[in-house]
């Protein structure tokens, strides 16, 4: 599990150092298993916090839940959803990427939530991000509740020349958009842009919330995002900070649909 850090100042990333941080020491494994692009992106975290048997009444409710999510994901790619009573009661929360269409949206959670049963089996909480949205379960209280973990990361390792430069310019951009997201009064908590750097490249950052969380909670799930960009990726010219909660995704190649940000925001 990587290794958190709980800022002192939660409003803004302003006054984040512009030193080089230490790059992360991560093995040959990790980093294939965390560079992108790949063909379909999948992280997930299986957690220990019970089972379940195959005939048992958690796993058909669990079933009932999942197959729920797609035909019914609103048109703001959000879904929650519960069923059950005690041990036996499942919740569940569905986000997709806010710049989708809801059809896309749709396929995106339908296969995701086949994927997950396959890559945390009799596992009665778990988490899976899959390209274009994050699928999650509990036998706990989820809803309305922030949650910082757990987390992973995914990174290119491709890494950017004069980095101290580029980060001050990716943090100026983060920090505006965390604002955006935080204040932003839609149905989707989202905001993206991109920032024009003539050393390089243009940095394309996106930061999304789940709906059901408070803008404070939002806020505060970010700003650990961005500062977790020093523990795992420093130097990396993209980076993907994946948690229940919130999303944070920058690179400097174009990968958001800008029509749909434009005409959503």
């Amino acid at each position: 599990m990587p290794n958190t850090h709980t800022p002192s100042s939660m409003s803004s990333w302003k006054w984040l150092p512009n030193f080089i941080f230490q790059i992360c020491l991560i093995n040959h494994v990790a980093i294939v298993k965390s560079q992108f692009p790949t063909p379909i992106f999948i992280h997930f975290k299986c957690q220990n916090n019970g089972t379940y048997t195959s005939s048992g009444t958690y796993k058909k409710n669990l079933d009932i839940l999942l197959s729920s999510v797609s035909p019914n994901i609103d048109t703001n790619g959000f879904y929650k959803a519960s069923i059950g009573k005690n041990s036996d009661r499942v919740n569940l929360i569905a986000l997709c990427r806010a710049d989708l269409q809801p059809y896309q949206c749709r396929d995106y959670v339908k296969n995701a939530t086949a994927e997950i049963l396959k890559k945390c089996p009799y596992k009665k909480e778990a988490i899976i991000w899959h390209e274009f949205c994050m699928v999650r379960y509990s036998n706990n209280a989820i809803f309305g509740k922030v949650a910082y973990s757990p987390f992973d990361w995914g990174y290119s390792i491709e890494y950017v020349p004069n980095e101290d430069k580029f980060y001050r310019e990716l943090y100026i951009l983060l920090d505006s958009l965390h604002n955006r997201t935080v204040r932003n009064r839609s149905s989707k908590k989202f905001a993206a842009a991109s920032r024009a750097y003539p050393d390089y490249r243009t940095i394309y950052a996106f930061l999304q919330c789940t709906p059901d969380i408070t803008p404070r909670d939002c806020g505060d799930c970010l700003t650990r995002s961005a500062l977790e960009i020093q523990h795992c990726c420093r130097g990396a010219r993209g980076v993907r900070i994946l948690r229940p909660s919130c999303y944070l995704r920058f690179e400097t190649d174009p990968f958001y649909n800008e029509t749909m940000v434009e005409t959503i925001l």
